[in-house]
Protein backbone atom coordinates (compact mmCIF):
# COMPACT_ATOMS: atom_id res chain seq x y z
CA UNK A 1 0.00 0.00 0.00
CA UNK A 2 1.39 3.82 -0.97
CA UNK A 3 2.62 5.48 2.10
CA UNK A 4 0.31 8.47 0.91
CA UNK A 5 -2.50 6.36 1.15
CA UNK A 6 -1.97 4.91 4.70
CA UNK A 7 -1.17 8.90 6.05
CA UNK A 8 -4.52 9.80 4.21
CA UNK A 9 -6.36 6.91 5.71
CA UNK A 10 -4.23 7.95 9.15
CA UNK A 11 -5.81 11.38 8.94
CA UNK A 12 -9.69 10.23 8.22
CA UNK A 13 -9.24 7.57 11.17
CA UNK A 14 -7.80 10.52 13.38
CA UNK A 15 -10.81 13.21 12.65
CA UNK A 16 -13.21 10.47 12.33
CA UNK A 17 -12.85 9.14 15.80
CA UNK A 18 -12.59 12.65 16.96
CA UNK A 19 -15.76 13.64 15.72
CA UNK A 20 -17.74 10.61 16.79
CA UNK A 21 -16.09 10.76 20.49
CA UNK A 22 -17.20 14.40 20.51
CA UNK A 23 -20.43 14.39 18.93
CA UNK A 24 -21.83 11.43 21.70
CA UNK A 25 -20.32 12.94 24.45
CA UNK A 26 -22.01 16.67 23.13
CA UNK A 27 -25.23 14.49 22.58
CA UNK A 28 -25.28 12.51 26.02
CA UNK A 29 -24.60 15.66 27.69
CA UNK A 30 -27.56 17.45 25.81
CA UNK A 31 -24.98 20.45 25.01
CA UNK A 32 -25.81 22.25 22.24
CA UNK A 33 -21.89 23.30 20.72
CA UNK A 34 -21.48 26.40 19.07
CA UNK A 35 -18.82 27.56 16.96
CA UNK A 36 -16.22 28.03 18.83
CA UNK A 37 -16.38 24.10 19.66
CA UNK A 38 -17.10 22.81 16.32
CA UNK A 39 -13.80 24.54 15.36
CA UNK A 40 -11.83 23.56 18.55
CA UNK A 41 -13.02 20.03 18.85
CA UNK A 42 -13.32 18.90 15.09
CA UNK A 43 -10.66 20.42 13.81
CA UNK A 44 -7.82 21.90 15.54
CA UNK A 45 -7.68 19.12 18.51
CA UNK A 46 -7.20 16.31 15.44
CA UNK A 47 -5.39 18.48 13.12
CA UNK A 48 -2.95 18.93 16.92
CA UNK A 49 -3.07 15.01 17.57
CA UNK A 50 -1.60 14.89 13.39
CA UNK A 51 0.98 17.02 14.04
CA UNK A 52 2.23 15.55 17.35
CA UNK A 53 2.63 11.78 15.36
CA UNK A 54 4.59 13.85 12.63
CA UNK A 55 6.64 15.79 15.25
CA UNK A 56 7.45 12.33 16.94
CA UNK A 57 8.01 10.48 13.76
CA UNK A 58 10.82 13.40 12.21
CA UNK A 59 11.94 13.59 16.37
CA UNK A 60 13.20 9.65 15.46
CA UNK A 61 14.61 10.13 12.23
CA UNK A 62 16.57 13.65 13.84
CA UNK A 63 17.85 11.87 16.84
CA UNK A 64 18.80 8.52 14.75
CA UNK A 65 20.62 11.10 12.13
CA UNK A 66 22.12 12.20 14.64
CA UNK A 67 23.17 9.17 16.08
CA UNK A 68 25.04 7.78 12.77
CA UNK A 69 28.40 9.53 12.77
CA UNK A 70 28.88 8.67 16.55
CA UNK A 71 28.30 5.14 16.33
CA UNK A 72 29.76 4.60 12.57
CA UNK A 73 33.07 6.32 14.28
CA UNK A 74 32.63 4.16 17.37
CA UNK A 75 32.33 0.68 15.00
CA UNK A 76 35.47 1.89 12.82
CA UNK A 77 37.96 2.87 15.32
CA UNK A 78 40.60 0.00 16.70
CA UNK A 79 40.18 -1.49 19.85
CA UNK A 80 42.43 -0.90 22.64
CA UNK A 81 43.71 -4.36 21.89
CA UNK A 82 44.65 -4.35 18.61
CA UNK A 83 48.29 -3.02 18.77
CA UNK A 84 48.12 -6.55 20.46
CA UNK A 85 46.95 -8.72 17.38
CA UNK A 86 48.48 -12.01 17.13
CA UNK A 87 51.39 -11.97 14.35
CA UNK A 88 50.84 -14.21 11.47
CA UNK A 89 47.02 -13.84 12.34
CA UNK A 90 44.66 -12.00 9.33
CA UNK A 91 43.01 -9.20 10.46
CA UNK A 92 39.65 -10.46 8.33
CA UNK A 93 39.26 -13.53 11.00
CA UNK A 94 38.23 -10.55 13.12
CA UNK A 95 35.41 -9.62 11.09
CA UNK A 96 31.92 -10.47 12.26
CA UNK A 97 28.49 -9.41 11.21
CA UNK A 98 25.34 -8.39 13.76
CA UNK A 99 22.52 -10.95 13.93
CA UNK A 100 19.15 -8.41 13.35
CA UNK A 101 17.06 -11.19 13.22
CA UNK A 102 16.30 -15.13 13.16
CA UNK A 103 13.44 -17.49 12.08
CA UNK A 104 12.73 -20.78 12.45
CA UNK A 105 10.17 -23.65 11.94
CA UNK A 106 11.06 -27.20 13.19
CA UNK A 107 8.62 -30.28 14.66
CA UNK A 108 8.42 -28.75 18.14
CA UNK A 109 7.48 -24.84 16.97
CA UNK A 110 8.79 -21.85 15.62
CA UNK A 111 10.09 -20.23 18.68
CA UNK A 112 13.68 -20.44 19.22
CA UNK A 113 14.11 -19.62 23.14
CA UNK A 114 11.42 -22.42 23.81
CA UNK A 115 12.57 -24.76 21.63
CA UNK A 116 15.62 -24.43 23.59
CA UNK A 117 14.20 -24.91 26.72
CA UNK A 118 12.12 -27.86 25.71
CA UNK A 119 15.35 -29.37 24.45
CA UNK A 120 17.40 -28.61 27.47
CA UNK A 121 14.69 -30.02 29.50
CA UNK A 122 14.02 -33.41 27.70
CA UNK A 123 10.51 -32.64 27.33
CA UNK A 124 10.74 -33.15 23.03
CA UNK A 125 10.32 -36.73 21.52
CA UNK A 126 10.38 -37.43 18.35
CA UNK A 127 6.85 -39.50 17.43
CA UNK A 128 6.33 -42.34 15.20
CA UNK A 129 4.99 -41.48 12.16
CA UNK A 130 1.99 -43.36 10.29
CA UNK A 131 3.42 -41.83 6.80
CA UNK A 132 7.17 -43.13 6.59
CA UNK A 133 8.01 -46.90 7.06
CA UNK A 134 10.76 -49.14 7.02
CA UNK A 135 11.45 -52.29 4.82
CA UNK A 136 8.95 -54.14 7.44
CA UNK A 137 5.98 -51.89 7.17
CA UNK A 138 6.78 -50.98 10.39
CA UNK A 139 6.55 -46.77 11.14
CA UNK A 140 9.79 -44.86 11.98
CA UNK A 141 10.53 -41.76 14.28
CA UNK A 142 10.35 -38.58 12.21
CA UNK A 143 9.99 -35.07 12.71
CA UNK A 144 7.05 -33.88 10.77
CA UNK A 145 5.76 -30.14 10.91
CA UNK A 146 2.24 -29.75 10.94
CA UNK A 147 0.56 -27.35 8.41
CA UNK A 148 2.73 -26.88 5.83
CA UNK A 149 0.97 -25.65 2.62
CA UNK A 150 2.86 -28.01 0.19
CA UNK A 151 0.10 -28.40 -2.76
CA UNK A 152 -0.90 -24.56 -1.72
CA UNK A 153 2.48 -23.88 -2.46
CA UNK A 154 3.26 -26.39 -5.87
CA UNK A 155 0.09 -24.22 -7.54
CA UNK A 156 1.61 -20.73 -6.66
CA UNK A 157 4.94 -21.26 -7.85
CA UNK A 158 4.07 -23.54 -11.07
CA UNK A 159 1.96 -20.64 -11.61
CA UNK A 160 4.80 -18.21 -11.56
CA UNK A 161 7.20 -20.43 -12.89
CA UNK A 162 4.51 -21.02 -16.06
CA UNK A 163 4.77 -16.64 -16.16
CA UNK A 164 8.80 -16.20 -16.10
CA UNK A 165 9.76 -19.73 -17.97
CA UNK A 166 6.71 -19.96 -20.45
CA UNK A 167 9.09 -22.19 -22.37
CA UNK A 168 10.01 -24.77 -19.76
CA UNK A 169 8.35 -28.09 -19.32
CA UNK A 170 6.67 -28.63 -15.73
CA UNK A 171 8.74 -31.64 -14.32
CA UNK A 172 6.67 -33.06 -11.67
CA UNK A 173 8.44 -33.29 -8.19
CA UNK A 174 7.69 -35.12 -5.16
CA UNK A 175 6.00 -34.29 -1.83
CA UNK A 176 9.15 -33.24 0.28
CA UNK A 177 10.01 -31.01 -2.73
CA UNK A 178 7.19 -28.61 -2.40
CA UNK A 179 7.06 -29.12 1.73
CA UNK A 180 10.85 -27.70 1.47
CA UNK A 181 10.15 -25.02 -0.76
CA UNK A 182 6.79 -23.91 1.30
CA UNK A 183 8.90 -24.16 4.66
CA UNK A 184 11.12 -21.93 2.58
CA UNK A 185 8.61 -19.38 1.83
CA UNK A 186 7.43 -19.18 5.22
CA UNK A 187 11.04 -17.78 6.05
CA UNK A 188 10.76 -15.46 3.52
CA UNK A 189 7.85 -13.80 3.98
CA UNK A 190 8.56 -13.61 8.18
CA UNK A 191 11.89 -12.29 7.59
CA UNK A 192 11.06 -10.15 4.65
CA UNK A 193 8.09 -8.52 6.94
CA UNK A 194 10.70 -7.49 9.84
CA UNK A 195 13.07 -5.47 7.11
CA UNK A 196 9.60 -2.82 7.58
CA UNK A 197 11.74 -1.72 10.70
CA UNK A 198 14.66 -0.53 8.13
CA UNK A 199 14.32 3.20 9.47
CA UNK A 200 15.12 4.54 5.31
CA UNK A 201 12.66 2.23 3.83
CA UNK A 202 10.18 4.59 3.92
CA UNK A 203 11.99 7.61 3.09
CA UNK A 204 12.91 5.32 0.10
CA UNK A 205 9.97 4.78 -0.99
CA UNK A 206 8.50 8.35 -0.66
CA UNK A 207 11.29 9.60 -2.35
CA UNK A 208 11.37 10.21 -6.31
CA UNK A 209 12.59 8.08 -8.42
CA UNK A 210 15.57 9.79 -9.33
CA UNK A 211 16.31 10.96 -5.85
CA UNK A 212 16.19 7.13 -4.43
CA UNK A 213 19.61 6.14 -4.17
CA UNK A 214 20.70 9.62 -2.33
CA UNK A 215 18.71 8.00 0.58
CA UNK A 216 21.38 5.13 1.20
CA UNK A 217 18.64 2.00 1.88
CA UNK A 218 21.18 -0.93 1.06
CA UNK A 219 20.78 -3.62 -1.29
CA UNK A 220 19.34 -7.18 0.64
CA UNK A 221 22.07 -9.88 -0.38
CA UNK A 222 19.36 -12.84 -0.32
CA UNK A 223 21.14 -16.31 -0.04
CA UNK A 224 19.05 -19.43 -0.06
CA UNK A 225 19.67 -22.80 0.65
CA UNK A 226 17.79 -25.62 -0.35
CA UNK A 227 18.63 -29.56 -0.82
CA UNK A 228 21.68 -30.31 -2.52
CA UNK A 229 19.36 -32.94 -4.64
CA UNK A 230 17.93 -30.39 -6.44
CA UNK A 231 19.66 -29.15 -9.71
CA UNK A 232 21.17 -25.99 -10.13
CA UNK A 233 18.93 -24.26 -11.92
CA UNK A 234 16.16 -25.49 -9.66
CA UNK A 235 17.70 -24.03 -6.54
CA UNK A 236 18.31 -20.81 -8.55
CA UNK A 237 14.80 -20.11 -9.81
CA UNK A 238 13.46 -21.68 -6.52
CA UNK A 239 15.41 -18.89 -4.98
CA UNK A 240 14.35 -15.79 -7.45
CA UNK A 241 10.29 -16.86 -6.53
CA UNK A 242 11.59 -16.64 -2.75
CA UNK A 243 13.25 -13.10 -3.44
CA UNK A 244 9.81 -11.84 -4.82
CA UNK A 245 7.95 -13.55 -1.34
CA UNK A 246 10.59 -11.03 0.41
CA UNK A 247 9.31 -7.99 -1.75
CA UNK A 248 5.68 -8.59 -1.43
CA UNK A 249 6.20 -7.85 1.98
CA UNK A 250 7.04 -4.16 1.35
CA UNK A 251 11.45 -4.52 0.16
CA UNK A 252 12.02 -2.89 -3.07
CA UNK A 253 12.93 -5.18 -5.58
CA UNK A 254 15.44 -3.21 -7.33
CA UNK A 255 17.05 -3.72 -3.67
CA UNK A 256 17.20 -7.17 -3.76
CA UNK A 257 20.49 -9.29 -4.80
CA UNK A 258 19.59 -12.84 -5.40
CA UNK A 259 22.94 -14.66 -4.82
CA UNK A 260 23.89 -16.93 -7.29
CA UNK A 261 25.91 -19.38 -4.77
CA UNK A 262 21.83 -20.29 -4.40
CA UNK A 263 22.61 -22.47 -7.10
CA UNK A 264 26.25 -22.92 -6.70
CA UNK A 265 28.26 -25.60 -5.40
CA UNK A 266 26.64 -27.84 -2.45
CA UNK A 267 29.05 -25.89 0.85
CA UNK A 268 28.47 -25.68 3.83
CA UNK A 269 25.84 -23.81 5.40
CA UNK A 270 28.63 -22.39 7.52
CA UNK A 271 30.98 -21.83 4.83
CA UNK A 272 28.56 -19.60 2.87
CA UNK A 273 27.71 -17.41 6.17
CA UNK A 274 31.10 -16.92 6.23
CA UNK A 275 31.26 -15.98 2.71
CA UNK A 276 29.03 -12.97 3.46
CA UNK A 277 30.95 -12.22 6.48
CA UNK A 278 34.51 -12.31 4.19
CA UNK A 279 32.71 -10.66 1.49
CA UNK A 280 30.63 -7.87 3.58
CA UNK A 281 33.65 -5.35 3.28
CA UNK A 282 36.83 -4.48 1.21
CA UNK A 283 40.08 -5.50 3.27
CA UNK A 284 42.16 -2.60 1.31
CA UNK A 285 39.99 -0.05 3.55
CA UNK A 286 41.91 0.87 6.70
CA UNK A 287 38.95 -0.72 9.14
CA UNK A 288 40.67 -1.81 11.74
CA UNK A 289 37.98 -2.25 14.27
CA UNK A 290 36.18 -6.26 13.78
CA UNK A 291 32.71 -4.25 12.97
CA UNK A 292 31.51 -2.85 9.86
CA UNK A 293 31.64 0.49 9.69
CA UNK A 294 29.86 0.75 6.20
CA UNK A 295 26.27 -0.39 5.18
CA UNK A 296 25.73 -4.39 4.64
CA UNK A 297 22.45 -6.24 4.86
CA UNK A 298 21.99 -9.92 3.98
CA UNK A 299 19.17 -12.76 4.22
CA UNK A 300 19.97 -16.49 4.70
CA UNK A 301 17.28 -19.08 3.95
CA UNK A 302 17.78 -22.67 4.62
CA UNK A 303 14.84 -25.40 4.12
CA UNK A 304 14.69 -29.25 3.83
CA UNK A 305 12.15 -31.91 3.70
CA UNK A 306 13.88 -35.57 4.50
CA UNK A 307 10.13 -36.83 4.53
CA UNK A 308 10.68 -38.89 1.44
CA UNK A 309 10.29 -42.58 1.19
CA UNK A 310 13.15 -43.17 -0.77
CA UNK A 311 15.75 -40.64 1.62
CA UNK A 312 14.43 -43.83 4.34
CA UNK A 313 14.89 -46.62 2.34
CA UNK A 314 18.70 -45.07 1.39
CA UNK A 315 19.38 -44.59 4.88
CA UNK A 316 18.34 -48.17 6.39
CA UNK A 317 20.55 -49.84 3.79
CA UNK A 318 23.43 -48.00 4.79
CA UNK A 319 22.28 -48.52 8.32
CA UNK A 320 21.89 -45.23 9.40
CA UNK A 321 18.30 -45.32 9.94
CA UNK A 322 17.17 -44.97 13.74
CA UNK A 323 14.93 -48.04 14.15
CA UNK A 324 13.39 -51.03 15.99
CA UNK A 325 16.16 -52.39 18.13
CA UNK A 326 18.86 -49.75 16.33
CA UNK A 327 19.24 -47.25 18.86
CA UNK A 328 22.39 -45.43 17.14
CA UNK A 329 21.22 -43.70 13.88
CA UNK A 330 19.16 -40.37 12.28
CA UNK A 331 15.99 -40.05 12.09
CA UNK A 332 14.29 -38.25 9.04
CA UNK A 333 12.34 -34.76 10.00
CA UNK A 334 11.72 -31.06 8.09
CA UNK A 335 13.28 -27.84 9.29
CA UNK A 336 13.84 -24.32 7.97
CA UNK A 337 15.69 -21.17 9.52
CA UNK A 338 16.66 -18.00 8.54
CA UNK A 339 18.88 -15.17 9.74
CA UNK A 340 18.88 -11.34 8.73
CA UNK A 341 22.44 -10.54 8.91
CA UNK A 342 23.96 -6.36 8.68
CA UNK A 343 26.43 -3.87 10.08
CA UNK A 344 26.17 -3.34 13.69
CA UNK A 345 24.93 0.00 12.80
CA UNK A 346 21.90 -1.14 11.00
CA UNK A 347 21.40 -3.34 13.40
CA UNK A 348 20.91 -1.21 16.22
CA UNK A 349 18.45 1.37 13.55
CA UNK A 350 16.65 -1.62 12.95
CA UNK A 351 15.71 -2.18 16.54
CA UNK A 352 17.74 -5.03 17.53
CA UNK A 353 19.41 -3.45 20.75
CA UNK A 354 23.01 -4.83 21.65
CA UNK A 355 22.96 -7.31 18.80
CA UNK A 356 24.58 -10.65 18.80
CA UNK A 357 27.49 -11.07 16.38
CA UNK A 358 28.07 -13.89 13.83
CA UNK A 359 32.15 -14.52 14.17
CA UNK A 360 34.28 -16.06 11.39
CA UNK A 361 33.51 -20.15 10.82
CA UNK A 362 36.38 -22.55 10.88
CA UNK A 363 35.52 -25.27 8.75
CA UNK A 364 37.34 -28.51 8.16
CA UNK A 365 36.80 -32.08 5.98
CA UNK A 366 37.42 -35.77 7.00
CA UNK A 367 38.94 -37.49 4.08
CA UNK A 368 37.33 -40.57 5.40
CA UNK A 369 33.64 -40.31 6.11
CA UNK A 370 33.21 -40.84 9.44
CA UNK A 371 30.25 -43.25 8.62
CA UNK A 372 32.49 -45.77 7.44
CA UNK A 373 35.80 -45.19 9.83
CA UNK A 374 35.64 -47.61 12.95
CA UNK A 375 37.13 -44.58 15.37
CA UNK A 376 37.09 -41.12 14.69
CA UNK A 377 39.75 -39.06 15.86
CA UNK A 378 38.38 -35.55 18.08
CA UNK A 379 41.43 -33.77 16.58
CA UNK A 380 40.02 -32.04 13.47
CA UNK A 381 36.69 -30.67 15.39
CA UNK A 382 39.09 -29.81 18.57
CA UNK A 383 41.58 -27.52 16.08
CA UNK A 384 38.25 -26.36 14.27
CA UNK A 385 36.67 -25.30 17.80
CA UNK A 386 40.04 -23.48 19.33
CA UNK A 387 40.49 -21.60 15.63
CA UNK A 388 36.75 -20.37 16.30
CA UNK A 389 37.37 -19.20 19.68
CA UNK A 390 40.62 -17.86 18.83
CA UNK A 391 39.10 -15.36 15.83
CA UNK A 392 35.90 -14.23 18.69
CA UNK A 393 38.40 -13.50 21.23
CA UNK A 394 36.59 -15.93 23.32
CA UNK A 395 37.82 -18.04 26.36
CA UNK A 396 36.29 -20.99 26.71
CA UNK A 397 35.03 -20.85 30.22
CA UNK A 398 32.97 -17.80 28.83
CA UNK A 399 30.80 -19.88 26.59
CA UNK A 400 27.15 -20.44 28.16
CA UNK A 401 26.04 -23.22 26.02
CA UNK A 402 27.64 -25.27 22.77
CA UNK A 403 24.83 -26.62 20.22
CA UNK A 404 25.32 -29.17 17.66
CA UNK A 405 23.66 -30.33 14.99
CA UNK A 406 24.69 -34.28 15.47
CA UNK A 407 22.39 -36.91 16.18
CA UNK A 408 22.28 -40.36 18.03
CA UNK A 409 24.98 -41.90 16.07
CA UNK A 410 27.74 -42.84 18.46
CA UNK A 411 30.66 -41.17 15.97
CA UNK A 412 28.76 -37.79 16.24
CA UNK A 413 28.48 -38.35 19.98
CA UNK A 414 32.27 -39.44 20.63
CA UNK A 415 33.67 -36.34 18.65
CA UNK A 416 31.59 -33.97 20.76
CA UNK A 417 32.66 -36.02 23.61
CA UNK A 418 36.32 -35.26 22.67
CA UNK A 419 35.98 -31.80 21.94
CA UNK A 420 34.24 -31.27 25.51
CA UNK A 421 37.23 -32.70 27.50
CA UNK A 422 40.14 -31.09 24.99
CA UNK A 423 38.87 -27.36 24.51
CA UNK A 424 35.53 -26.65 27.03
CA UNK A 425 36.90 -29.13 30.46
CA UNK A 426 34.44 -26.03 32.27
CA UNK A 427 30.96 -26.71 29.97
CA UNK A 428 28.41 -29.63 31.68
CA UNK A 429 28.04 -31.60 28.28
CA UNK A 430 25.25 -33.00 30.33
CA UNK A 431 23.10 -28.98 30.85
CA UNK A 432 24.91 -26.93 28.36
CA UNK A 433 25.16 -29.13 25.18
CA UNK A 434 21.93 -29.68 22.97
CA UNK A 435 22.21 -32.09 20.02
CA UNK A 436 19.70 -30.54 17.86
CA UNK A 437 19.75 -33.20 15.15
CA UNK A 438 18.96 -35.91 18.07
CA UNK A 439 16.09 -34.06 19.11
CA UNK A 440 14.39 -32.92 16.50
CA UNK A 441 15.34 -35.14 13.84
CA UNK A 442 17.58 -34.49 10.61
CA UNK A 443 16.74 -32.26 8.23
CA UNK A 444 20.05 -31.84 6.16
CA UNK A 445 20.75 -27.93 6.00
CA UNK A 446 18.08 -26.92 7.42
CA UNK A 447 19.75 -28.35 11.04
CA UNK A 448 22.43 -26.57 10.21
CA UNK A 449 21.22 -23.32 10.11
CA UNK A 450 18.65 -24.18 12.82
CA UNK A 451 21.42 -24.65 15.71
CA UNK A 452 23.01 -21.92 14.46
CA UNK A 453 19.57 -19.98 15.22
CA UNK A 454 19.33 -21.46 18.45
CA UNK A 455 23.07 -20.79 19.16
CA UNK A 456 21.64 -17.04 18.68
CA UNK A 457 18.96 -17.53 20.91
CA UNK A 458 20.98 -18.63 23.95
CA UNK A 459 23.53 -16.06 23.54
CA UNK A 460 20.57 -13.27 23.17
CA UNK A 461 18.95 -14.88 26.31
CA UNK A 462 22.09 -15.34 28.31
CA UNK A 463 24.77 -12.46 27.07
CA UNK A 464 27.09 -14.87 27.12
CA UNK A 465 28.88 -16.43 24.29
CA UNK A 466 27.76 -19.93 22.51
CA UNK A 467 29.53 -22.11 20.14
CA UNK A 468 28.11 -23.50 17.48
CA UNK A 469 29.20 -27.19 16.22
CA UNK A 470 28.06 -29.28 12.88
CA UNK A 471 29.50 -32.49 12.44
CA UNK A 472 26.09 -34.25 11.17
CA UNK A 473 27.63 -34.66 8.25
CA UNK A 474 29.97 -37.64 7.23
CA UNK A 475 32.99 -35.64 6.01
CA UNK A 476 32.34 -31.78 6.71
CA UNK A 477 32.73 -29.48 9.49
CA UNK A 478 32.01 -26.45 10.86
CA UNK A 479 32.33 -24.09 14.30
CA UNK A 480 31.40 -20.97 14.57
CA UNK A 481 31.31 -18.41 17.88
CA UNK A 482 28.65 -16.60 18.47
CA UNK A 483 28.50 -13.54 21.42
CA UNK A 484 27.22 -10.23 22.06
CA UNK A 485 27.96 -6.83 20.69
CA UNK A 486 29.70 -4.30 22.70
CA UNK A 487 27.41 -1.08 22.82
CA UNK A 488 28.13 1.82 20.61
CA UNK A 489 25.05 3.77 20.94
CA UNK A 490 23.48 4.47 23.98
CA UNK A 491 19.88 5.55 23.22
CA UNK A 492 18.56 5.72 19.71
CA UNK A 493 19.02 3.49 16.70
CA UNK A 494 21.16 4.61 14.28
CA UNK A 495 21.24 4.69 10.10
CA UNK A 496 24.11 4.12 7.79
CA UNK A 497 25.85 5.93 5.62
CA UNK A 498 24.86 6.41 1.86
CA UNK A 499 27.97 6.72 0.81
CA UNK A 500 28.76 2.90 1.17
CA UNK A 501 25.44 1.32 0.40
CA UNK A 502 26.86 -1.80 -1.46
CA UNK A 503 29.76 -3.79 -0.15
CA UNK A 504 32.97 -4.46 -2.26
CA UNK A 505 33.33 -8.37 -2.70
CA UNK A 506 36.59 -9.63 -1.22
CA UNK A 507 38.36 -12.82 -1.49
CA UNK A 508 36.95 -15.49 1.10
CA UNK A 509 39.14 -15.99 4.21
CA UNK A 510 37.63 -19.31 5.73
CA UNK A 511 40.32 -21.49 8.56
CA UNK A 512 39.75 -24.83 7.24
CA UNK A 513 41.65 -27.98 8.15
CA UNK A 514 41.60 -31.53 6.72
CA UNK A 515 42.20 -34.55 8.57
Amino acid sequence: MSTWIKRGLLTVAVFLVTWVMFITYWSGANHMPDGGDVILYLLVLPAVFLLLVWGIAKGRSAMAAAAAAKAAAAAAAPPPAAAGTEPGHSPERKWTLAIVATALRSPFGADAADLLEQIKSQSVRLPLDGELVNDQGMPILAGRISDIQGEETREIYQAWQQQHFPEQALTPQDNAHWRSLALAADIARELGDRLQWHPLLEEYQDAPRHRQEEVGLPHLHLLVLLPPTWSSEQRMQAARWLGEQVCQQGWPPEKLNVLPAAAGENAHPLLHLDRLVATSRDPRTQQPSPYLASSYLAMVIAAQSNLDPEIVQAWQQDKQLLQGAQSIGKSPAEAAAGLILADTTQALAMGTADPVLLHRASLGRHEQSVDQARRVAGDLLIQLAQGALRDAAIVPDQLALLVSDGDYRASRTDEIMKLGYAVLPELDLGSQCVKLGASCGSAGLATALSALVLAHAATDDSDQPSLCVCNEDAHQRAVVALSRAPAIAAASAPVSDSAASTATPASPVTASATV
